[in-house]
């Protein structure tokens, strides 16, 4: 084992960059997790979070790592593997004689040190069929049991298990928040006025075109990139003055000023109607094209389309959105403000909870409005709303 560092105390475990020491004073074990396993185990754990109204399925697996013995003993947890379950007994993690198969193969593993699932139950503690799989498979001293308890609208709480004196304690000595947000201390990041508006896709889709430069369209996006950040390229300087009037030439279709006086006179007709034709013509060709360009259009909303929806099971509505989403898998957080009798309340998800697709609401009321905004990159949001009535 390493010495302290000099000015640490004896019997405290020298805590490693982005690490999580757990550790509980007087016991003679300390837990090692580092922050990026946290991230990807989270992930793993809601991702049946929600599925159920009533109660969500638990997911488990095995924990991998290593054992450092020393003065406090060190278990180093470096990986996971999730084992599936055919929740032939409900919604719990617990496996019955026809499908322990998998958890047989990965609790062989050498380098398994422990045990782990989310926990949808009471209380946070270990059940008889969580200590005949630690007997079973991992009867070393030092090795642990992680459970941890999801939330919807705050982080999860978890708890490591240890023996003591060859037995699990009947709870968790030291619970925690098992997101990176509350272990580093990190300020959770600035969240968007309602009143900003939604992006274009045309930002989020460099491909799409662009106005015509000295436009007003084009002056019109050049503001507004400026104000929410958006990169320049493509677009004219911002201050530059539009081009004069001549630069743009005058319509075929228009009626010049000969043509105007000619209309006094009855032959006149006979040219103008050839002009409306022309300019028929004209338009319908330009009709074609923009409905043959309409269908990109529909494509590229529907890439950035959230698909925000609400099923009601009384008392809870779910609310559900694309986790597959393009805008959703390149968001590492999210905002879900949740409005009923004139309240609005935001609800903070990160990217563990993006990524789970589901939260569960308890309503009061028969008409409840949802607004799900995500970030899919700095300065870009991308905002779907719902109204619920019953």
């Amino acid at each position: 084992m390493n010495p302290p560092a000099q000015g640490e105390p004896q019997g405290v475990a020298p805590r490693a960059p982005d690490t999580y020491v757990w550790q509980v004073p007087g016991k003679p074990v300390a837990v090692h997790i580092p922050l990026s396993v946290i991230d990807r185990l989270s992930i793993e754990l809601m991702r049946g979070y929600g599925a159920n109204p009533k109660r969500s399925p638990e997911v488990g697996g095995v924990l991998i790592g290593s054992v450092e013995e020393g003065s406090p003993t060190i278990v180093h947890v470096e990986d996971f593997e999730v084992v599936p379950c055919q929740y032939r007994r409900g919604p719990s993690y617990t496996f019955t004689e026809e499908d322990c198969g998998p958890f047989e193969r990965a609790g062989n593993r050498a380098d398994g040190i422990g045990y782990f699932r989310s926990h949808t139950r009471e209380g946070l503690a270990l059940s008889p069929e969580d200590l005949e799989v630690l007997d079973h498979f991992f009867a070393e001293p030092y090795t642990v049991a992680l459970l941890v308890k999801p939330f919807a609208t705050k982080a999860s709480v978890a708890g490591f298990f240890i023996r003591e004196d060859g037995a699990f304690p009947a709870a968790t000595p030291l619970e925690f928040p098992f997101r990176r947000r509350e272990l580093t201390g990190e300020e959770p990041p600035a969240r968007r006025s309602l009143m900003e508006r939604r992006p274009r896709l045309r930002d989020l889709d460099p491909s799409s075109p662009r106005p015509r430069a000295g436009s007003r369209y084009a002056q019109e996006d050049a503001s507004e990139s400026a104000s929410y950040n958006y990169p320049a390229e493509g677009y004219p300087a911002e201050n530059a003055p539009p081009p004069p009037e001549s630069a743009y030439p005058e319509p075929a279709y228009a009626v010049t000023t000969t043509a105007r006086s000619r209309m006094r006179s009855g032959w006149v007709w006979i040219p103008l109607s050839f002009v409306f034709l022309v300019l028929g013509v004209a338009l319908g060709f330009q009709a074609a094209l923009s409905f043959g360009a309409r269908p990109a259009n529909v494509a590229a909303a529907a890439e950035f389309s959230l698909s925000l929806a609400v099923s009601n099971v009384d008392p809870n509505l779910t609310v559900h959105w694309d986790r597959q989403a393009p805008a959703v898998r390149a968001s590492q957080r999210g905002v879900l403000e949740i409005e009923e009798k004139g309240i609005s309340k935001p609800v903070e998800l990160d990217s563990a909870q993006l990524q789970n697709g589901t939260l569960i609401y308890r309503h009061a009321t028969n008409t409840v409005r949802f607004r799900l905004t995500v970030f899919p990159k700095e300065g870009v949001s991308v905002t779907e709303s719902l109204e619920w009535r019953r």
